[in-house]
């Protein structure tokens, strides 16, 4: 699958990110938005651990991991 990518700043520094890539990797539809306290939970699982999500049991990887810490940051940023 071939993923779009987007450019984002992030403290000053602007970085290049695939779009839709956190929601293939959990395994829900491009339509789904995501909740920040459902991110946070996410977060809290360690690198190596099992966990469901959605009804979908799968494993955290440091990629993972550094998706949904990105998504948690963006998040939280003031909006304009």
């Amino acid at each position: 699958m071939a993923y779009e990518k987007d450019k984002v700043e992030v403290g000053g520094e602007e970085i290049t990110i695939k779009k839709g890539a956190l929601k293939s990797s959990l395994k829900v539809p491009q339509s789904y938005t995501f909740k920040k306290p459902e991110l946070v939970k996410l977060k809290k699982v360690e690198v190596g651990k099992d966990f469901t999500f959605k009804g979908n049991k799968m494993r955290m990887t440091e990629l993972r991991k550094k998706r949904i810490t990105l998504a948690i940051t963006l998040m939280s940023r003031n909006k304009k």
